[in-house]
Order: C-alpha cells, then structure tokens, then sequence
C-alpha cells in the first residue's frame, strides 16, 4: 500500500497526492472574475491552505478530499496548488488524520513511574489517602482506557491522542523537581504528586476528535474543565473514603482540603495557592501552559520561511525562529 504523503511535510518543487479532510472551503474570485477555491486540508500532520483553480461541487467542510497537487513558490513560500480535486468517502482507517503525541509509550511509562513516587511517599508518611483518591480514578480501566489516548487541549501541541496523558506527565514532572528545589516535606510532596495526577482530568470531558480535529465537547464549553474536573475528584472521593473505612486505614481531612485546594488553585484563576505544595503546582502549571501556549502560536504562523513569527498579542512578542521549511 502506497504511504499517505503528510500534508504539511511537503517541500517546493514537490508533487503529491492523497485524500485530505477538509477544515474549510471558500469560492473566491480573482480580480479578472476567475473563480478559484480556497481550502484548508488536514492530517495528522497538521492542516496547509491548498488553492484549486475552479469549483468542485459538494466539497463542504467536515468531509474528505482526494488531490493531486504541486508546492510552487510564491513570494519565498511554498504554495500548494491543486490539479485536481474530487470528493471521496472518509476513511476507514482513520490513523492518517489523527495526530498521535510523540513518545506516548515513554509517556506512559513516565505516568507509572510517577504514580510509584506516590506510592513510596505514602509508605513513608503512613497515609493513604491521596492515593487511594489518585487510584479511585485511575484504577477505572474505562476512564483510564480514554485517559490515555484522549486530546488535553483543542490546540495543536495537547491536541493530539495521547495529549492529556502528555501534560499530566509534564506537570508532574516539573512538581517533581519544584519539590526538591523547595525542599518540601514528605506529606507535602504525597498531596502535590496526587494534585498533579488529578489536575487536569477533567480534560476527557472537555477534549474530543471531531472528524480528525481536537475540540471543545459540549460539556467543556458549558462547565468548563475545572468544573469537570472537580466533580471527577468528588466522585472519587466519597468512593475513596468508603473503602478506606472499609478497610479501617485512617482517613485525612487534612489531606483531602490540602488536595483540593491544591487542584483548585492549579491555574490561579479562581483560587490562589495558599500551600507549599498548591505553589509549586500553580507553578509547574503555569510555566508548562505559558511554553505550550507559545509553541501552538509558533505551528499556526503562517510566515514558515522567514526568522521572526506573526506577532502575538498575549504575549507581546513574535518569536524568532530562524528560517524554516515546512
């Protein structure tokens, strides 16, 4: 079977050809009348613009295209120009147009390695009590089946399967390190560890592939990821505490307010961080979303070959990047 030639990872001179789904179609006309459509076609590489000159019909966004194309030049930037354009049938085999985050299998392994941490934390301290809380949820192989795999933003960087798993990893990761850079205490490093982990699960509810694109569900834009992820925590939490009464271990009140507090404050956007370990995760939150949000600027930029990005407002800056090729 021929390989699928990734949009985004064409280079002038080249020709191609492959079905592409489609994020956007405009008719537009040049100034002497002449009818030419604009597309927006993507993969799992990403999406490029492709012109055709001419209108195909029934070509609407959300559906699939077949191409065969060339990368001109124009103005120092690749310009994809297509020869033919025909509606087709999306694919069965979606995995083409789904972006998948690189090194999830090291992801994955870094996620068990830092729920081990926990664990060691625990044996210390005595307490279970954060992880039972972090187990609760992620022993559910149903959620945890969609954890893995599930998008952790709409954006580019997270927006890809194995998103969520990459930035809870992320985050916990840098709380690790703030730990030790702050000296923080046993319990303190078991209710961070267990902050981080439950952070962002609310993010399965908010994050979706619509065809082959991340979104925001329907619930994330009503409730909002942190609503979510709270109400996840709760559940967990009455479940948590039947069982380890169950089993007559003690249960922390201390331990669950420091938790909650801690996931609440994450972003400081409602409620600000008001303990050691609730600092360190605002902290690792903030520096992680701060470089993602600067990273998925730089993938949309539409200026690939030349040193400086499109200026960006939020942050106010363009970023130097060097020349670069698509």
């Amino acid at each position: 079977m021929k390989e699928h030639a990734l949009i985004r990872h064409q280079e002038i001179g080249t020709s191609f050809e492959g079905v592409y789904y489609v994020e956007s179609v405009f008719v537009k006309q040049t100034v002497q009348k002449k009818d030419y459509t604009d597309f927006m076609l993507r993969d799992r590489s990403g999406g490029r613009n492709v012109k055709f000159w001419g209108v195909v019909d029934g070509v609407v966004k959300g559906c699939f295209v077949f191409i065969a194309a060339h990368v001109d030049e124009y103005l120092g930037n690749p310009s994809v120009v297509a020869k033919n354009v025909e509606k087709t049938d999306a694919p069965t085999d979606m995995s083409n147009y789904i972006p998948v985050y690189d090194d999830s299998d090291k992801n994955a392994s870094d996620f068990d390695l830092i729920r081990n941490v926990l664990r060691e934390l625990e044996e210390k301290t005595g307490n279970h009590t954060a992880g039972m809380i972090v187990d609760e949820v992620y022993n559910n192989s149903t959620f945890f089946e969609k954890f893995v795999v599930a998008p952790g933003s709409s954006l580019s960087h997270y927006g890809r399967q194995g998103g969520l798993l990459a930035s809870t990893v992320r985050i916990a990761e840098l709380c690790l390190e703030g730990a030790d850079a702050y000296n923080l205490n046993d319990q303190e490093r078991s209710i961070l560890m267990a902050s981080a982990l439950l952070s962002r699960i609310g993010a399965i509810e908010t994050f979706e592939f619509k065809d082959c694109m991340p979104s925001i569900t329907k619930n994330g834009i009503l409730l909002g990821i942190s609503n979510l992820t709270m109400s996840r925590i709760y559940s967990a939490l009455k479940r948590a505490v039947v069982a380890m009464k169950k089993d007559n271990k003690e249960v922390s009140q201390e331990v669950i307010v420091r938790i909650l507090h801690s996931v609440a404050a994450h972003d400081g956007a409602s409620v600000k961080p008001m303990t050691k370990e609730a600092m360190v995760l605002n902290a690792s939150y903030r520096t992680d979303s701060q470089i993602v949000d600067s990273l998925d600027f730089i993938e949309s930029d539409m200026n690939k070959t030349e040193e400086f990005t499109a200026y960006d407002a939020s942050t106010g800056r363009r970023y130097y990047t060097g020349v670069r090729t698509v």
